[in-house]
């Protein structure tokens, strides 16, 4: 008889459990969950000294102005390469390296006045924390920001430091912005308080590193590309070259209180009111 082979019976192939569902990274995180979040955030922020704050405000204007003399090189040398592109073609060239500045400010947890309209309001709102407090915090990041401005910005000042490209830069930028008129000036900056308050509420809703980069570049990129009136990265590029154009510092300072107004009200009034008003409504319509 042939010899009858037998072949081991294989057990069933071991089907691997079935990963556990997870909800998307990016739109897992309710609203109320952002806003508790921010709360948390908030009171940190707000709990510092004053010397922090100033300290981390310069720090802020620094990085804002690294990344407006990066953009400042790419809008000079296409102004000079191309002279028919225009200030906003330029712009629109420059915007995809500005947002290196933002990075700088996010990642090195340096901080701008403009990233104060949610996350400490909501501490404010929720009684964690003094409106006194939130008005020091405001006064003293924008004090800090402005100052680092000026800073890099006399840097730039001195001969031969940066390459007439870049200069040339600087002054487009500055000669079309202070020959604004107010009204201008003040719609301009309430958009760019929207765009930045926008930002913070992303940041603190997405988990992933790449989301919030991305959102990062995405703010950056609007704000500067759009030339509206962010006063802080305004004043990183202006106050390299407002004297040469023959403006005076209390009509710079004028352009920067408008500014300031405006990135207000675009931030808090529009962004923060309506963001936390849409968690209240959440939370009644849970409960009803």
């Amino acid at each position: 008889m042939p010899q009858r082979t037998t072949q081991a019976v294989q057990p069933p192939e071991a089907t691997e459990p079935a990963p556990p569902h997870h909800s998307d990274e990016i739109l897992d995180r309710q609203t109320d969950q952002i806003v508790e979040r921010a709360a948390q955030v908030g009171q940190e922020r707000l709990d510092r000294s004053p010397a922090d704050i100033l300290i981390t405000g310069f720090l802020g204007g620094v990085d804002v102005s690294l990344g407006a003399l990066a953009a400042m090189l790419v809008v000079g040398a296409a102004l000079q390469a191309a002279p028919g592109i225009g200030l906003y073609g330029a712009l629109a060239l420059g915007g995809l390296v500005f947002p290196v500045g933002f990075l700088f400010v996010i990642l090195g947890r340096s901080e701008l006045f403009t990233e104060n309209f949610l996350i400490p309001v909501v501490s404010v709102l929720k009684r964690e924390e003094t409106i006194g407090s939130l008005l020091t915090l405001w006064l003293l990041s924008l004090i800090g920001n402005l100052v680092g401005c000026a800073t890099i910005a006399s840097l730039i000042n001195i001969p031969q430091a940066i390459g007439a490209p870049i200069l040339a830069g600087y002054k487009a930028y500055s000669q079309y912005k202070l020959q604004l008129p107010p009204v201008g000036v003040l719609g301009s900056a309430i958009l760019a308080g929207l765009i930045m308050t926008v930002l913070t509420w992303q940041v603190v809703a997405v988990r992933h590193p790449v989301g919030k980069l991305l959102i990062i570049w995405a703010a950056g990129y609007l704000v500067f590309a759009t030339n509206v009136s962010h006063v802080v990265v305004t004043a990183a590029i202006v106050f390299a070259d407002f004297v040469p154009l023959g403006y005076s510092v209390p009509e710079v300072l004028r352009w920067l209180g408008i500014a300031t107004a405006g990135n207000l009200l675009g931030g808090v009034g529009f962004v923060t009111f309506f963001r936390l008003a849409q968690v209240r409504e959440r939370k009644r319509s849970v409960e009803s």
